[in-house]
């Protein structure tokens, strides 16, 4: 259970804050109001100005490693729900989508024997770069502003019951099955070996996309990027 949040102004990298704190053996909150290089996944820049919920989580798991990331995927539809928004999905495996347009992104990363877990939720950004045309945020989905410091207590809240489930009886997975986007549907899967074509399945309870190929094979994936095909 998280019970510390250290906190800065600005950062590089909430991840490397959080990786140089793991001579401490508990977990821990590390957030910022901007970072200088923030990071998602596949080493790709993540855009963090000040506006957004910038947190990284110190981790040590015991068990379902592979399933933290849909863990925090959950826990900002949780958070989101409780502020009363509606309309959520998680495209697989870490974006967040408020109508169908980006609002979180989620990143972890292994470091010795923990887990450091990323999480961006664009709250009060009000103006994006172009290239993130299809990002929005709580600011520009209702007008107003929101006190972000809430938002992680709240956010904290409810990712320490759900990790306290996961580590001792595991997380009913399924339960997220109402949020995925793209089930049944047709997709390619970009990964480190290459682009796979297939229909999203189901998913499982370590996290890993199930996709259905042409012969019917159903085949298990743990990373990648997932593009819908119009076929």
């Amino acid at each position: 259970m998280i019970e510390r949040v250290v906190r800065f102004d600005k950062v590089v990298s909430t991840q490397d804050k959080a990786k140089e704190l793991i001579g401490e053996r508990h977990p821990i909150a590390v957030t910022a109001l901007s970072q200088e290089k923030g990071r998602g996944r596949q080493g790709r820049n993540w855009y963090s100005p000040e506006g957004g919920m910038y947190v990284s989580l110190l981790l040590f798991p015991k068990a379902r490693v592979t399933s933290i990331p849909l863990l925090a995927s959950l826990t900002v539809i949780r958070t989101l729900e409780h502020y009363g928004f509606s309309t959520l999905s998680i495209h697989w495996p870490n974006d967040v989508l408020l109508k169908k347009r980006k609002v979180c992104g989620v990143v972890c990363e292994r470091y010795q024997d923990a887990v450091v877990c990323g999480v961006g939720l664009n709250v009060n950004i009000d103006k994006f770069l172009p290239r993130l045309h299809s990002a929005t945020s709580l600011k520009i989905e209702t007008g107003k502003a929101f006190d972000i410091d809430e938002i992680l207590e709240v956010f904290l809240v409810k990712f320490n019951d759900l990790y306290d489930e996961l580590q001792s009886k595991g997380l009913k997975v399924k339960e997220v099955l109402n949020y995925i986007s793209g089930l049944g549907e047709p997709v390619e899967v970009v990964t480190a070996r290459g682009v796979v074509q297939g229909t999203v399945y189901d998913i499982d309870d370590d996290w890993a996309l199930l996709l259905r190929d042409e012969s019917g094979i159903i085949k298990k994936y743990y990373y990648g990027d997932v593009r819908r095909l119009q076929w």
